[in-house]
């Protein structure tokens, strides 16, 4: 549970960042990502601040998550910090792949 979600003080806390990763354990039907993903961006809006930010989903089915695609998410954070961009903010990981059958 996060709520009250304090939008004032989640912007605060960020906007000093070069890029943001939020992380959520479920997915949501509304086409702009997880539930905690969608609040902080939200925050940052109302508070006009300003940070390139990606969502992640893991976990999906109980998979574990491991400390290898945790240092993805960061090297990832890394890239766009680099290059500004954030090519598609909405990402798994953990989850199956073709090519893993």
């Amino acid at each position: 549970m996060f709520r009250p979600f304090t939008t004032e003080e989640i912007a605060k806390a960020l906007s000093h960042l070069k890029a943001v990763a939020v992380l959520d354990k479920a997915d949501s039907i509304n086409g702009a990502g997880g539930a905690l993903y969608t609040d902080v961006t939200s925050s940052m809006y109302v508070n006009k601040k300003q940070v390139p930010m990606v969502n992640y989903i893991y976990g999906i089915g109980g998979r574990d998550t491991t400390s290898y695609e945790i240092e993805g998410v960061f090297n990832d954070l890394l890239e766009i910090v680099k290059t500004g961009k954030v090519e598609n903010p909405y990402r798994y990981f953990g989850v199956r792949r073709e090519e893993e059958k």
